[in-house]
């Protein structure tokens, strides 16, 4: 074997130091592309935190909602049972006032009836005593 010319052998060292370059400016890339991919990553990773971050305050304030609603929804059933149940106690006490004006009506309206039968009664039998003395009357004046 031949040894290498001065020139090929420049030429090979040339081609390794071109060689070297060209990896180191690859490695280079690589580390930049890498730290880019790593950075993405680290964005992605971020915004997906505070998505959920997000999502989390959505339904803890919509949950709130729901459970305020829902106590109100109570409360207006409560007070209309309340108002309800207030309404039929005014109307049974109504009913009961009427019932008593009734009964108390009835009863004066009998009481009045028994006092015109009685005056009736009465009138009826002064009549049937003015009868007999009148003509107990005109029998004595016949005879006489």
């Amino acid at each position: 074997m031949t040894s290498p010319s001065p020139e090929e052998s420049l030429e090979s060292q040339r081609q390794n130091l071109q060689l070297r370059d060209t990896v180191a400016a690859l490695r280079v890339r690589l580390e930049g592309a890498e730290a880019s991919r790593a950075e993405s990553v680290q964005v992605a990773v971020a915004a997906g935190a505070d998505e959920i971050r997000l999502l989390r305050t959505t339904i803890a304030t919509l949950r709130d909602e729901l459970q305020s609603l829902d106590a109100a929804k109570q409360a207006a059933v409560q007070a209309a049972v309340a108002a309800g149940q207030n309404e039929a106690h005014q109307l049974q006490l109504t009913i009961q006032t009427l019932r008593e004006q009734l009964e108390r009506g009835q009863f004066e309206h009998a009481d009045v009836l028994a006092r015109q039968q009685q005056a009736q009664l009465a009138e009826l039998k002064q009549l049937h005593e003015t009868i007999a003395a009148l003509r107990a009357a005109l029998e004595r004046k016949h005879e006489n």
